[in-house]
């Protein structure tokens, strides 16, 4: 068996004491090490605080340029459904000056001349259209 040397009360006493002040040393490279993690997590949280009011101003600006486009489309549909309403009544207008006229060819057309020479028959083409044709 290996002889375990003996301490004398005084060289226990300044093992404990230098084992108090190593550990002391440990705790304080821990804790300062601590603090400059939070250090650092309190700058990395204060940055995505930064980032993220950044990103909401964005947001509601882009909701905002959606709303108004939303708009604008809105308008944009409606005048496009006015132009088309009047679109169709004049194409309807259109059809019925065109069918009025086609009905007063078609009169002119089937109608009996009236005059025995060629002067009066011409004559009387002359009249009816003028009386047709405003």
């Amino acid at each position: 068996m290996i002889p375990f040397p003996t301490l004398s009360l005084r060289a226990w006493a300044a093992l404990a004491l230098v084992a108090l002040v190593a550990f002391a040393c440990i705790n304080a490279v821990r804790v300062g090490r601590l603090k400059d993690d939070l250090a650092k997590a309190e700058k990395s949280a204060a940055e995505a605080r930064s980032a993220l009011a950044w990103q909401e101003a964005r947001a509601r600006t882009c909701e905002a340029a959606v709303g108004r486009q939303n708009a604008a489309i809105e308008a944009l549909g409606e005048a496009s459904r006015a132009k088309l309403a009047q679109a169709d009544k004049a194409a309807a207008d259109a059809r019925a000056v065109a069918a009025s006229a086609k009905r007063q060819a078609d009169a002119l057309l089937n109608a009996k001349l009236k005059g025995a020479t060629a002067c009066e028959r011409a004559e009387d083409v002359r009249r009816r259209f003028e009386e047709t044709v405003p």
